[in-house]
């Protein structure tokens, strides 16, 4: 019985006294805590549902609430299992006092308790005066109405409660079969007791060499197609599995190949570093490679996050260059009344219209292969035929082309056509490519879904001899050419709102000619809210993939530590001086560290080529932005990540140099 009472004691006792492995583990559950009660709190928060083209950012949010489980879980189980290994001995010598196993277990139980009492209420406790913050955040990033009050549910805190609890329960029950199958004498002796030596290091290296290579190529050959999210997810594990396999059998290698150079491993500060890496590889294999995981995570995080953020108006140009298209009839409309419309709305609504066109568009779905282009089939690539008049081209651009019997000037909006001919539906032409942009349609540059092509034909004949031809080989009748008239608005956005209401007005009243009105104010904030709410994802799991690396960095340099220290009191035994082991210290902790730093740089110069298809998707396609994101972030990262490596370091340092003897 008496036992029985002394474990409440030893449960707050075990977590103060070992503060040095707890309390960054407590903070790390209390803003996981946080994160989670933000994503619960604004998911069953009526409020947002009401907001104009919330759905988007509310879909977005749902996306990263999943993600943000998928990741949370075990890495606080790994977390979790750190603790335990490191109170091996602890463990140990209870047993051999004469406690129980169901006494440990119910210890275990009252510090999982403690712990998941602290971070629930710290997390939520964070979360309630940080929410109606982030909250705003989102609304901002979504350009979506911030004039709203939010109000916090019981759901978001039951929800939060609930998953958090099943965690503990998780980390309890995962901790008590470790106490129930463990000896107490290994349990006493677990902190001295080495990694075994992986076999067949040389084989394991050159698989890790393959596994990364076809990673890589996988990233390289990617294409903005079907494919893609196959490509990412293969390439992603691809790349998890080789970096695992580099950090545990190349590691090995290479301090086999330093322990034969005599001269090199038997200096001092050489021998304590590659035999103290050597002694534990198969873990510093797994935290290495964890470190240099997370840190690719960040990096590419990040650079995604900023990246989009910059080039928001970019997306929204893209999709509606636009911010109004009147489609209609000539013969009931001519384009001089629907400029002097247009023009006349804006200047009602006291706003400057940048630029206001017409053009004729005639629309054809077709399928290309090397320079020919014809109807649509299953092995050809899907594209857009839009074909206008050199009239029309020089009119949209200002120029005065001309073109001879045969030719036609050639536009695409994705990757350059590449071929001096085409076989257009059966009829030749000579194709005098031309890069700059045409405003109608705006140029992403290279291949993406939707590929358009614009081909100015001599006159309108030719336009006329393409239709038959398309309706002949697809047996299917070609609507009739309209023509539109854009008009790009340059003002406040209330003010194009109601540019749109009043032009809605008289789309209203039409009928017969009027064929559709395109509204590029409405989507273009629906544009907002799905990027704004990516945005804000990036932007949370930015920091949440931060938190993980600098707690897995901690925990390595305790690890490191508590298992150098005995190497360094022997080596001081034996003549080493201070300034020697501080020497040896620094040496060691760089090399450790700046391999999966350097590792994570290359897999996000890398992964970048396949980020850069993928943003395609959200069709950003400006690839030079997303260079000088990815460079200012990985420069910014390696500065922020030496600064956590001197912070992290000192613990190494106290353990080491102070905890001696």
């Amino acid at each position: 019985m008496k036992r029985w009472k002394l474990l409440p004691g030893l449960a707050v006792k075990g977590v103060t006294q070992n503060g040095r492995i707890y309390y960054p583990y407590i903070i790390a559950c209390i803003f996981s805590v946080f994160t989670y009660f933000i994503f619960a709190s604004i998911l069953e928060n009526d409020l947002i549902a009401t907001l104009p083209h919330s759905t988007y950012a509310w879909l977005m949010l749902m996306i990263g609430k999943v993600l943000l489980v998928l990741i949370l879980v075990p890495f606080i189980d790994y977390a979790q299992s750190f603790l335990i290994k490191r109170r091996k001995k602890e463990t140990g010598l209870y047993l051999i006092l004469g406690m129980e196993r169901k006494h440990l277990i119910c210890l275990l139980l009252l510090e999982t308790v403690l712990i998941y009492v602290a971070a629930v209420s710290g997390g939520i406790f964070l979360g309630c005066i940080l929410a109606k913050l982030f909250f705003l955040m989102l609304l901002r990033l979504s350009s979506l109405p911030v004039e709203v009050e939010f109000v916090f549910t019981w759901k978001a805190f039951a929800e939060t409660i609930l998953f958090f609890a099943a965690v503990s329960l998780w980390n309890f029950l995962h901790g008590s079969v470790s106490i129930v199958r463990a000896r107490p004498v290994e349990l006493f002796s677990g902190s001295r007791r080495g990694e075994k030596e992986p076999r067949f290091a040389l084989p394991g290296t050159l698989c890790g060499v393959v596994v990364m290579l076809l990673a890589y190529k996988t990233v390289f050959e990617a294409k903005l197609d079907s494919t893609i999210f196959f490509c990412f997810f293969l390439s992603v594990f691809l790349a998890v599995v080789g970096t695992y396999l580099l950090f545990t059998f190349a590691g090995v290698v290479v301090l086999k190949f330093l322990r034969t150079r005599k001269r090199f491993y038997y200096r001092p500060e050489n021998f304590i570093t590659i035999s103290g890496m050597y002694y534990r590889m198969k873990k510093s294999a797994a935290g290495l490679a964890n470190i240099c995981i997370f840190s690719t995570m960040v990096i590419i995080t990040l650079t995604c996050t900023v990246a989009l953020y910059a080039g928001l108006d970019g997306i929204r140009h893209f999709d509606y260059a636009y911010e109004a298209v009147l489609t209609y009839e000539e013969d009931g409309m001519s384009r001089a009344e629907a400029e002097t419309l247009l023009a006349g709305l804006s200047e009602k609504q006291g706003i400057f219209a940048e630029r206001l066109d017409s053009w004729g568009d005639f629309c054809l779905d077709c399928g290309r292969s090397a320079s020919s282009l014809k109807e649509e089939q299953p092995d050809f690539k899907t594209c857009q035929l839009h074909l206008i008049t050199l009239e029309e081209y020089n009119r949209l651009t200002g120029r005065t082309e001309s073109l001879k019997d045969g030719q036609a000037i050639l536009y695409s909006t994705g990757a350059p056509y590449g071929y001096d001919f085409m076989d257009c539906l059966g009829i030749p032409l000579e194709i005098l490519e031309t890069s700059d942009p045409l405003f109608p349609w705006p140029k992403a540059g290279r291949e993406y879904f939707g590929e358009s092509y614009v081909l100015a034909v001599k006159d309108e004949e030719v336009v006329q001899n393409v239709k038959r031809a398309w309706e002949i080989r697809t047996g299917k009748k070609a609507l009739d050419g309209n023509v539109c008239t854009g008009i790009v608005l340059q003002g406040p956005e209330e003010a194009k709102e109601q540019f749109m209401e009043e032009l809605k007005v008289w789309q209203n009243s039409q009928n017969g000619y009027f064929v559709m009105l395109e509204d590029g104010v409405e989507g273009g904030q629906v544009i907002y809210s799905m990027n704004g709410g990516l945005l804000f994802i990036g932007i949370l799991f930015g920091m949440i993939f931060f938190m993980c690396l600098l707690l897995i960095m901690y925990y390595k340099q305790l690890s490191e530590g508590y298992e150098d220290q005995g190497s360094f009191v022997i080596m001081q035994k034996v003549g080493m001086g201070e300034e020697d082991i501080r020497s040896t210290v620094r040496r060691q902790m760089l090399s450790v560290f700046a391999i999966p730093m350097l590792m994570a740089l290359l897999h996000s110069a890398v992964g970048m080529c396949m980020v850069n298809q993928l943003m395609g998707m959200l069709r950003m396609f400006d690839t030079a932005l997303l260079i000088r994101c990815s460079i200012g972030v990985a420069f910014g990262f390696a500065v922020v990540y030496m600064i956590c490596y001197g912070l992290t370091s000192k613990a190494y340092y106290r353990i080491v140099l102070r905890d001696r003897g």
